[in-house]
Formats: C-alpha cells, sequence, structure tokens
C-alpha cells in the first residue's frame, strides 16, 4: 500500500499568504491562528476541508474564505468548506473536536 504525501508545506504557504500562521499540525488537522478555522486533508491530499470555529464571526468566516481558496488554487490545492467545529478541553487535559456540518 502507497501512502501519499501531505503537502504541509505548500498549506503553509497558503496560510501566510493571506496573512496567519499555522499554529500545529496533527495528523490530518491543520490548526491557524486564533483557532478561527481549521483545514483537514482527506484522502485527496491536495483536497482539503475547511471547518470554522463556532466562535468565529459570520464576516471574518467570509473574508477568510474569500482570501483563502483563490490563494490555494494559485498553489494547486483545493479547498471545500464544510461547516463548523467546537473545540473544548476534556478532564483529562485533552482537547476534543466536534465537526458539524
Amino acid at each position: 500500500m502507497q501512502t501519499q504525501l501531505r503537502p504541509l508545506g505548500i498549506v503553509k504557504e497558503v496560510v501566510e499568504e493571506i496573512g496567519l500562521q499555522i499554529t500545529y499540525a496533527y495528523d490530518d488537522l491543520v490548526f491557524v491562528d486564533h483557532n478561527d478555522f481549521l483545514l483537514q486533508f482527506g484522502s485527496d491530499p491536495n483536497l482539503l476541508q475547511l471547518y470554522f470555529n463556532t466562535e468565529c464571526p459570520d464576516g471574518d468566516a467570509e473574508t477568510i474564505t474569500t482570501r483563502l481558496l483563490p490563494a490555494a488554487a494559485g498553489k494547486g490545492l483545493s479547498v471545500n468548506r464544510k461547516g463548523t467545529y467546537t473545540m473544548v478541553e476534556d478532564e483529562n487535559d485533552n482537547l476534543r473536536i466536534s465537526f458539524n456540518p
């Protein structure tokens, strides 16, 4: 079985192009400044799912989307806006993420 590499370096360039920074990458998730949104890699490494934090103002989400999608396309990536997410800390100091369509 062949595993495809995820283009994290290219995603980093895209995020920096819109004036933000990646704060953490874990498995298939990429967390961005202030946790306004995160990106998730799918089975196609060049297709990212975009989820906004439920606490991100709608206007900010629209601004990020209109800047992120063309920046990603310019680097050969596709971004699909999927929904929202919530993140809470459980009693063991672990973060739990819930995705909402």
